[in-house]
């Protein structure tokens, strides 16, 4: 879907966004990223996974559940969605697309950035019934979520040496993309943060992917909210589009946020089959990944940390840091989920966990965390008791900007040392002495920066 402009379908979209805004099928939700579905208690609790709003939230066709599709509305494309590389090693990587054609090539083509051979794989192919209709507020100009089967590729990418490299789908040779094998414990990386991801209400997000791609990075953690059935402006057929510039950028790490569960069955028909297990060593709601001698942990807060499973999520986080930080060649980790445990803008802030987390934080070398929900930017630096903790807030991705000065009176706030109503993404860069970042917007600003030194 192309990108839209200031005027005409532009125009389209933001009087529809206006109308939702202004009550039209009750969503005031399409507004802002409020706490919906059980943030209430300890300044915002944890939610339930399907607490933000299944069936009629974003203009389904039909009932809550989804409309049937016509005969004319059947996906024939070799390539639908993607593709995209996850679950990076320092000899591997997975690369996955969508097909709407049972008969589209199953191949791969590689090459290494640096030169040399390339090579071709097989992916290994995966039906999926999709039962359901949804579509947008403008369904003439953004394409619906169709009902039908469809064909999820999964190449394993296996024997690789270290480096980057470039790869093309046999089934379209426009869709193509690149990724980065995990690098050696002290090598250089960059990376992008970003969460609340909204390419339909503006060209903000899309803007942004470009401003952070000519500065470069190696993959991409999101902190959730990915995309948005509640704008009434956004579908999966029309997200991908949007997204696929950061896509084809490296590997993609998502956290869930509280917008993956907004029909019935959006997290199992399409975060899941799209997203489903992108790290290591936990479930596909919350694992690990790690490169450079760096642990990523997503952690999933649309459920509690100590929630009767075996192991809760508190338990398998806290062991599996202890592990790493005893792995060789271990440095540090970077923590990244989407409700934040520390906020005094307009949503919730996650007392109960931050107090439970902390002490991990310290005791393991926890050096960022990465947050998102609040449609804005803050970062605070938290005194512990040998060293600081540094906690932003990157929830400007493209959604509708919140109030971020709404709760400043919460205890906190004193501990924020910068804050802005305006959209963004972290580009980061990570060497063997410090961490760098800029929070950049749509027009290439840094708006903050900061440096966390590591000796």
């Amino acid at each position: 879907m192309e990108r839209l402009s200031v005027s005409g379908a532009a125009v389209t979209r933001w009087l529809g966004f206006c109308a939702l805004c202004a009550g039209v099928g009750g969503l005031a939700l399409a507004c802002s990223d409020e706490d919906s579905g059980g943030s209430g208690g300890n300044q915002g609790g944890s939610a339930g996974s399907a607490g933000s709003g299944a069936g009629g939230a974003g203009g389904s066709s039909g009932s809550g559940s989804g409309g049937s599709a016509g005969s004319a509305d059947v996906c024939t494309q070799a390539v639908s969605k993607g593709p995209w590389s996850t679950r990076i090693t320092t000899d591997s990587a997975v690369v996955r697309w969508e097909s709407c054609d049972q008969s589209a090539s199953a191949e791969l083509k590689l090459t290494p950035e640096q030169g040399g051979a390339g090579q071709a794989f097989e992916s290994e192919v995966t039906p999926f019934e999709i039962e359901n209709r949804y579509t947008s507020i403008i369904p003439a100009e953004i394409p619906d979520d169709l009902p039908g089967t469809y064909y999820m590729h999964e190449a394993k990418l296996t024997g690789l040496a270290p480096g980057c490299y470039g790869y093309v789908l046999t089934a379209d040779s426009s869709r193509q993309g690149r990724f980065c094998t995990a690098k050696a414990s002290g090598e250089d990386f960059n990376f992008m943060a970003i969460a609340d991801t909204n390419p339909g209400v503006s060209d903000n997000t899309e803007l942004i992917l470009e401003q952070v791609a000519r500065k470069g990075y190696d993959f991409t953690v999101h902190a959730g909210d990915l995309q948005y059935y509640a704008s009434g402006l956004e579908t999966w057929a029309s997200w991908f589009p949007a997204m696929q510039p950061m896509l084809s950028q490296g590997a993609f790490f998502p956290a869930i946020g509280n917008h993956e569960s907004e029909k019935p069955d959006e997290y199992d028909q399409y975060y899941t089959r799209f997203f489903g297990d992108s790290g290591f060593e936990g479930t596909s709601a919350y694992y690990v990944f790690d490169t450079g001698g760096v642990s990523f942990f997503s952690l999933d807060t649309e459920i509690p940390l100590q929630d009767g499973a075996d192991p809760a999520q508190y338990d398998w986080f806290a062991a599996k840091l202890k592990e790493k930080s005893e792995a060789p060649g271990y440095r540090f980790s970077v923590v990244y989920m989407h409700r934040p445990l520390i906020t005094c803008g307009d949503t919730g802030a996650l007392l109960t966990e931050r107090y439970l987390l902390e002490p991990l934080f310290e005791q393991y070398n926890v050096r960022l965390v990465l947050q998102g929900h609040m449609h804005g930017y803050e970062r605070f630096v938290v005194p512990l008791t040998a060293r600081d903790l540094t906690y932003v807030t990157t929830g400007g991705g493209g959604g509708a900007i919140g109030n971020v000065d709404e709760n400043t009176d919460r205890e906190f706030c004193g501990q924020r040392v910068a804050s802005g109503a305006f959209n963004q993404a972290m580009w980061v860069q990570v060497t063997k002495t410090e961490i760098k970042a800029q929070a950049v917007d749509q027009t290439g600003t840094a708006k903050d920066e900061f440096t966390i030194p590591l000796q």
